[in-house]
C-alpha cells in the first residue's frame, strides 16, 4: 500500500478495502479528514449545520458491529430522510400539491368553503 496517499480520493475501492484491512487506523484517520472537509461550506452556520448533521450519524453508526449492520444504518437514513414522515418525497408532493392549487385555483375554492361554513354556524 502507498503510505503518501493522504486522501480518500486518491485510493480506488479495491485499495480502500485492503487499508482497511490492513490499517484500519490510518484507514479511519483518511475517513475523519474526508468528513471534516465534506462539511466545510460557505458560511460557517452552514458548516455547523454538516458537522451537527455528520455527528449524528456517526453516533447512529457506532451502533453497529460490522460493516454490513453500519451500511443498513446508513440505508435506515436515507429511506428515512427519502420517505420518512417530513422527508424529501412528501415535501415534494406538498409544493406539488400547493402548485396545483394555486394554479386551478383551488386554494380559494377550499377559503370560500370554509368561509361559508363558518357563516352557516353562525
Amino acid at each position: 500500500m502507498n503510505s503518501d496517499k493522504d486522501d480518500f480520493s486518491s485510493y480506488t475501492p479495491d485499495e480502500l478495502r485492503k487499508l482497511y484491512e490492513e490499517d484500519p487506523a490510518h484507514f479511519n484517520e483518511l475517513a475523519d479528514k474526508a468528513k471534516r472537509k465534506a462539511c466545510m461550506a460557505r458560511t460557517p452556520e452552514k458548516s455547523l449545520k454538516l458537522q451537527q448533521m455528520q455527528w449524528t450519524i456517526d453516533m447512529q453508526l457506532r451502533k453497529a458491529k460490522t460493516p454490513l449492520g453500519r451500511m443498513n444504518i446508513m440505508e435506515e437514513i436515507f429511506y428515512s430522510k427519502v420517505y420518512g414522515a417530513k422527508g424529501e418525497l412528501e415535501q415534494l408532493i406538498s409544493s406539488c400539491n400547493s402548485l396545483v392549487r394555486a394554479i386551478t385555483g383551488a386554494d380559494r375554492q377550499v377559503d370560500r368553503k370554509a368561509e361559508t361554513g363558518r357563516l352557516r354556524r353562525v
